[in-house]
């Protein structure tokens, strides 16, 4: 999530957006999915909000913090028509978490919420002549879950298609809910798959691995006529872009929402296609160590032989030629890591947010 850019519509510094404020008692929690839970607080008769947005949540008076601070930034579950607020996350053990988690029925915090949704928002379109495609990983499912609603709520003709990675059934957030929404609305479309399906206490029978061009073209009639609205981790972001303009969407076409804050070797999908990046990098630093110790060690054990000038300049110019070779190595490893990553560095259509102490989830996006 572009953390920086929330702190500056909310004032954080630099020019700030107008914004209201408002203190919200808790009226309960539910969990939501493995590790995932929701929160609900009471709604002031004034709170507007637009399906999709965010909001910055503060504690007061919290009895422990960290240096992440006391404030965090959410997608709302819930909608604009409905009489809670509602936000949902991946619990993870964070001084604000822990004091979340802790709150009872009626304890408050400080919730803010832009006054305008400034251009380029995380909001539905308002051409109904182009579906909406949704794809989403993990608790990235939240302001997707939110939109989706509201567009049923409000008897859009806009017709949707949500593509929804986790690693398990269990990991989920919403699955139920998403599906019978699916079953009463011929509209809306669901298709979810699980990175790990083997790995679940569940029967699925459902879609398997990540959110792939292939996958998209077997739902989706005409890929290339809908606005696409992406949110879970940075990874899944940047991957699932790389994999939609490849496929001919254009970018004007593409919104995204990241979400921060995991621990990516704890979470399926992601973490593996990351970590298969990551291990022989690893190893290669490794095998370039052990290179700059061997030539360091034989032009030593060179120069101390005694056999002369000669072979001493010699084994100077032997170390100094390992020392290039290892520095020359790291750089293609380097560019190598930096490729693979798949990374798309125009910043374009990137509007990170999450629970951004957390979000940005689960279950990615596979390449082409």
């Amino acid at each position: 999530m572009d953390h920086e850019r929330y702190r500056r519509m909310h004032g954080g510094s630099g020019t700030s957006m107008k914004k209201a404020s408002f203190e919200v008692a808790l009226k309960g929690k539910e969990q939501i999915a493995e590790d995932s839970w929701a929160f609900v607080f009471e709604r002031p008769d004034d709170f507007r909000f637009k399906a999709g947005q965010h909001v910055r949540i503060t504690l007061i008076d919290p009895a422990e913090t960290d240096r992440e601070g006391d404030s965090r930034f959410f997608s709302l579950a819930s909608t604009p028509r409905e009489a809670d607020l509602v936000i949902a996350m991946r619990m993870r053990d964070t001084a604000f978490k822990r004091v979340l988690g802790r709150l009872q029925t009626g304890d408050k915090v400080l919730i803010q919420v832009l006054l305008d949704v400034p251009h380029g928002a995380f909001a539905l379109h308002e051409d109904p002549s182009r579906p909406a495609v949704f794809l989403a990983g993990g608790i990235g499912i939240v302001p997707a879950f939110s939109m989706i609603k509201d567009a049923i709520e409000r008897k859009l003709s806009h017709r949707l298609f949500l593509l929804y990675s986790n690693r398990r059934p269990e990991d989920a957030a919403y699955l139920a809910e998403l599906q019978a929404l699916a079953e009463q609305n011929p509209s809306f479309k669901l298709v979810a798959t699980m990175t790990e399906a083997a790995g679940s206490a569940r029967s699925w029978t459902g879609e398997t691995g990540r959110i792939t061009h292939s996958m998209l073209a077997r739902h989706v009639d005409d890929p290339l006529l809908p606005v696409y609205y992406i949110s879970g981790l940075p990874e899944m972001v940047s991957v699932t872009k790389t994999m939609l303009g490849r496929s001919g969407v254009d970018e004007a076409s593409i919104q995204a929402e990241e979400f921060t804050g995991f621990d990516l070797n704890k979470i399926g999908g992601v973490a593996a296609h990351g970590l298969r990046r990551t291990i022989p990098i690893a190893a290669m630093v490794l095998a370039v160590a052990a290179l700059v110790i061997l030539h360091a060690g034989a032009a030593i054990s060179i120069f101390r032989s005694g056999l002369g000038a000669g072979s001493a300049a010699n084994s100077i110019w032997y170390a100094v030629m390992g020392i290039l070779l290892v520095l020359a190595i790291i750089k293609i490893g380097y560019f190598a890591g930096h490729h693979l990553s798949g990374r798309d560095r125009t910043g374009n259509a990137f509007r990170g947010h999450g629970d951004h102490t957390e979000h940005r989830q689960d279950g990615p996006a596979g390449p082409l």
